[in-house]
Formats: structure tokens, sequence, C-alpha cells
């Protein structure tokens, strides 16, 4: 069996944005928002592991270690180019 503890998290997640939309507290905007990045957070970490895994299980270790450091390494330029514009405007 597979560690489950994300699926764990994101259930409450997905939980909270439905109560606070189902009590008005965020409009349904936000909350198509939210849900979208949520899926998209779950389909590219998804495809990450699993390329990472088959690369590793194929024997080309070095190749599953350049994955994981280079998509890291991107992951956080991306957020602190992000944070970066956002300062700025």
């Amino acid at each position: 069996m597979g560690d489950d503890r994300g699926e764990r998290r994101r259930i409450p997640a997905a939980g909270f944005l439905a109560g606070a939309a189902s009590r008005g507290s965020i409009g349904t905007g936000w909350l198509a928002l939210a849900g979208t990045g949520f899926c998209g957070a779950l389909t590219t970490y998804s495809t990450f592991g699993y390329e990472t895994v088959r690369l590793a299980e194929d024997g080309a270790t070095v190749q599953a270690v350049g994955n994981a450091v280079v998509s890291v390494a991107a992951g956080i330029g991306a957020a602190a180019a992000g944070m970066t514009l956002a300062a700025a405007l």
C-alpha cells in the first residue's frame, strides 16, 4: 500500500472549501479557482512522482534524481518569481 497522507490532507481542504461556499463565506468564483488549483496540483504531483519512480525502477537512477532535483528547483524558482511579481504590483 502507498502512502496516503497527501490524500488525507486534500479531503479536509476540499470539505473546507465546500463548507465555506455553502455558507456564503467565499464566492463561487473563488471556489472554482481553488478547486482548479487543487486538481492541477494533484495531477502535476502525480505525474512527477510516477515519472521519477518509473525512471528509478528502470535503473535510470541518475535521471530519476535529476528529474527530482530539476523539478523541485523549477517549482521553487517559479514560486519565488511569482512572489517577486506580486510584490512589485
